[in-house]
């Protein structure tokens, strides 16, 4: 049976396959998957086309896309005027004095001026300058300044509400607890988070054991004593498959009254934990681990900053800190260089990559582009989680093979190739004559980081990984250099840890020794991976407009700037010291009969030279803040 359907596009991946939803009130929420195929029209994320899509026995085989069909999409519009028959509404980010009209009997909502909505029109006007709109769905506490989430949210069809149904259910939720439980709230167990953080989904402890050897006690929110399976929060939750981070806004995959209460493990609260106790020996290898049931208190909330100050002055006696807590955070640290060691001797990448961070005013507007730094306290809680995780896939795999792995795979060839064509000598070589490795990677890294090279070679190393994923069957974790890893360490806002703690549970209530699969782990690894592609889209897209929003009040200025990338085209740029990216365009390069070197990622004239890394002045010409684009304009090499 073959039939006709209107879909949205979702998700597309590196390979060009694509993910999208029916369009039809009847078969709601129903996606199908639509492989790469050369005949089929040039589709972008969020774009309406028409399909057949071929069914047997109840179930889609094929799906084909036709055409793209116009659609009048969804924009976003600022409330400029209110009278007593319309609301006039004013189009963001147009060039011209773009207004709407929305009637104002239609809607009983309370609606005022400089208010961010979401509209449609509704047919073309006859009458000159007056559009009517639909409304959509207002923004309340949102502004010009800080509502760039909404446009992902609107673009990649993001669930951002929680139905009606997943509220009342919250609601009912039962705190009681009735489970055997190891009471650990007489230990000195603390949480190290952002500042601006909210959900905390773990809390550490580690102390010295039996002479020279180490307890770690990882304890994780117990999320799936709560989350029920099948229940319509654990549906809603693995719909969403994960929380998005946007820089002044979080989407949680879970309803606040878990994410940020109840599941949280908050100073001096009462909670319900999944705990896993590892011992190590001296040099800190891993002699044994046990998963149990707990309950604890968390005794202080530190952030990374005060973890770091304490660092610094060598753990000095503080009178606001307790001595048993005092003690707790510099076992912390020890344990942690143990294992950071073990870390590099196996061949954990060593990628010196900051994340960009966006500052806000009191008031919400965005100041300023800022390169967050990777402090030795975050690095404490990654050595621990990694260390936790590897022993949840140590512990299902006992029982099972089919579990829901984290795997990143080894760099493909091609990618490889590229490496050794854009690198530079003596890295080339060191590649081409070599087994790829994590070490082999760590060695360029360690070789390249006093030279002028070192952010060229980071960034190039980067992008020829791949990409990390949810798989059912174990491919062991590249990056890391592990062989078994799983997600555990964050059931609040990821649905794979989700997963793993009902499987810990299933061991330690049930005692099953082989655990039992009754769902499609397949089919929710790719429906997961998809929806944090997705997440990561929607957060990169965010940072773009927010930089370019920033950028766009220092146009004609000048930044010192190095070539990331080179097309035929033009040139990608980090500057303003690689706090942000742009592009110059090749007809904004100095004029000459330029050739592109493919292979070795060049541009060269007869007078003129650009290559990954060199670096260039540049000044700021443009900004498309919608699209989230910077343009640049070449001053001089530097």
């Amino acid at each position: 049976m073959i039939k006709n359907y209107l879909l949205k596009i979702l998700d597309i991946d590196s390979d060009g396959n694509s993910k999208a939803k029916i369009i039809d009130k009847k078969l709601k929420n129903i996606e199908v998957f639509i492989p790469y195929n050369k005949q089929n029209p040039v589709i972008e994320i969020g774009d309406t086309v028409s399909s057949l899509i071929k069914y047997k026995n109840k179930r889609i085989i094929n799906t084909k896309i036709l055409k793209k069909i116009y659609a009048p999409k969804s924009f976003f519009a600022q409330v400029n005027e209110i009278s007593s028959k319309f609301i006039k509404i004013k189009k963001l980010f147009s060039d011209h004095n773009d207004f709407y009209f929305i009637k104002k009997d239609r809607y009983d909502e309370n609606i005022s001026v400089g208010d961010i909505l979401k509209a449609s029109e509704e047919f073309k006007p006859n009458i000159k300058n007056f559009k009517t709109c639909k409304l959509e769905r207002i923004y309340k506490g949102f502004n010009f300044n800080n509502f760039f989430p909404m446009l992902e949210i609107n673009e990649l069809n993001i669930i951002d509400t929680f139905p009606t149904e997943v509220i009342k259910e919250v609601e009912k939720i039962d705190i009681t607890n009735s489970d055997k439980r190891s009471d650990l709230t007489n230990l000195a167990i603390i949480t190290i988070d952002g500042d601006d953080a909210k959900d905390f989904d773990d809390a550490v402890f580690v102390e010295k054991h039996k002479g020279d050897k180490w307890k770690i006690i990882v304890s994780i929110a117990d999320v799936s004593h709560y989350v029920k399976e099948n229940s319509n929060l654990d549906t809603h939750a693995k719909e969403r498959g994960n929380s998005i981070y946007f820089p002044n806004f979080v989407i949680p995959m879970l309803p606040e009254k878990l994410s940020n209460d109840l599941c949280s493990l908050k100073e001096k609260k009462l909670r319900l934990t999944l705990s896993v106790e590892i011992i190590l020996d001296s040099e800190g290898n891993k002699l044994s681990h046990k998963f149990f049931k707990s309950a604890i208190k968390s005794v202080k909330r530190f952030t990374y900053n005060d973890v770091d100050n304490l660092i610094k002055t060598k753990f000095k006696k503080n009178k606001s800190i307790n001595d048993n807590i005092l003690l707790n955070v510099k076992n912390l640290y020890q344990v942690y260089k143990k294992l950071k060691n073990k870390s590099s001797s196996r061949g954990a990448l060593a990628l010196k990559i900051s994340d960009t961070k966006i500052l806000f005013d009191k008031k919400g507007n965005p100041l300023e582009v800022e390169k967050s730094k990777q402090l030795e306290s975050h690095q404490i809680i990654e050595e621990l989680m990694i260390l936790a995780n590897e022993c949840a896939a140590e512990e299902l795999q006992k029982y099972s093979s089919d579990n829901p792995y984290r795997i990143h795979e080894k760099p493909k060839p091609e990618k490889i190739l590229s490496l050794i064509n854009c690198i530079g000598s003596p890295y080339d070589k060191l590649l081409k004559n070599n087994n790829v490795t994590g070490n082999l990677f760590n060695k360029i890294i360690e070789q390249s980081s006093n030279s002028k090279d070192f952010i060229k070679i980071n960034e190039l190393i980067l992008r020829a990984q791949s990409q990390a994923r949810y798989h059912n069957e174990n491919k062991g974790h590249f990056g890391l250099s592990l062989k078994n890893y799983v997600h555990f360490t964050s059931p609040i806002r990821r649905y794979s840890d989700l997963i793993v703690h009902r499987r810990l549970t299933q061991i330690l209530i049930k005692n099953k020794k082989d655990l039992a699969n009754n769902i499609n782990l397949s089919e929710i690894c790719d429906h997961i991976s998809s929806t944090e592609r997705k997440a990561v889209i929607a957060e990169r897209n965010t940072i773009d407009r927010f930089t370019a929003l920033i950028y766009s009040n220092k146009n004609n200025q000048t930044f010192e700037g190095e070539i990331i990338s080179v097309k035929s085209f033009g040139l990608f740029v980090k500057f303003d010291n690689h706090k942000s990216e742009g592009f110059i365009p090749k007809r904004l390069l100095p004029r000459d009969r330029y050739l592109f070197n493919e292979k070795k990622e060049f541009l060269e004239g007869k007078s003129n030279f650009f290559k990954i890394g060199m670096p260039l002045l540049v000044s700021i010409k443009e900004t498309d803040i919608l699209k989230g684009k910077i343009l640049l304009d070449y001053c001089k090499h530097m």
